[in-house]
């Protein structure tokens, strides 16, 4: 019977080893600067957050990185690791850190997104006593036609610059603190995310204002080149909201994109979302595929 794996939070020496894990092969100049800069993000505690296992002969044999919220009592696992599914392995080794480590930490709950398709891995954390709490619906758009959406008179439309990151905190944490899975966030982290972030920098935020007012934003973002545009978070002032500001704000964030030569697009909905999902179904999205939110209370 071969020993469990052994477990030791990261080292600023492992990029190259976690960005490995992560990828599945040996990663690019490009891909270990672009996993150092997600690592760099000021709500990420690298040494804390971050943890690898080894086999008996030193082998890596997978990782975990739990990203805290305190703010709304979470953790988000990003892992990966053998032997989860038959029990065993460094799957379940890192499973029981990370929940220590949580739970040391004063969390309520650690959470986890899984695709829909991978049944092996739903089953296996559905087996250790992780509940399903939400759906979320992966759209697609193909086609590179404009949205077109009409703005509302008196309205304007511009990209956010770095002097625009505390209007565009303060409008995103009014729009979503309270939603499910939000956890508020500071001017520091919203704009290392538009502008140190990406590998396409910066990420284009479509503000649409009011005189000279924000009202609503759509954060939207680009893996690369030739890959679909992402439209990402799309908010607007809880009191302006029904009043069609989010559907200009949106088709004004697919417009960016495809201007910027997207050959397609996507954006994540919640399911209990109907309303967004009526926007989005209007401007042409339709659904691709969906994944599972599995949660375990500490």
């Amino acid at each position: 019977m071969p020993n469990p794996p052994s477990i030791r939070s990261y080292a600023p020496a492992d990029l190259e080893t976690l960005a490995a894990l992560r990828l599945g092969h040996a990663p690019s100049p490009a891909e270990a600067a672009a996993l150092a800069r997600w690592l760099a993000q000021p709500n990420i505690v690298p040494e804390r957050d971050c943890m690898l296992a080894f086999n008996d002969d030193g082998a890596p044999a997978g990782f975990a990185c739990l990203i805290h919220e305190p703010a709304i009592g979470r953790g988000v696992l990003e892992m990966r690791g053998g032997g989860q599914h038959r029990g065993g392995g460094a799957g379940d080794a890192m499973l029981r850190e990370a929940s220590e480590r949580g739970r040391a930490a004063g969390l309520d709950v650690v959470q986890v997104d899984v695709p829909e398709s991978d049944e092996a891995r739903r089953a296996a954390f559905v087996e250790r006593g992780w509940a399903h709490v939400r759906t979320h619906l992966h759209l697609r758009r193909k086609g590179t036609e404009r949205a077109n959406a009409p703005v509302p008179d008196g309205m304007t439309l511009r990209l956010a610059g770095p002097a625009d990151a505390p209007a565009v905190t303060d409008m995103q944490n009014t729009a979503f603190t309270g939603s499910w899975g939000y956890a508020p966030n500071t001017p520091e982290e919203i704009a290392y995310r538009i502008f140190e972030l990406p590998e396409l920098r910066p990420d284009p935020v479509v503000l649409l204002e009011e005189d000279g007012a924000l009202v609503g934003y759509c954060w939207c973002h680009r893996e690369a080149e030739d890959a679909p545009g992402i439209v990402g978070m799309v908010g607007v002032l809880p009191g302006r909201q029904g009043q069609g500001l989010g559907r200009a704000v949106t088709g004004a964030g697919m417009d960016a994109l495809l201007d910027l030569g997207s050959p397609g697009l996507e954006i994540t909905v919640d399911s209990e979302n109907p309303p967004a999902i009526r926007v989005y179904e209007g401007l042409g999205f339709v659904l691709d595929w969906r994944s599972f939110w599995y949660e375990l209370r500490l």
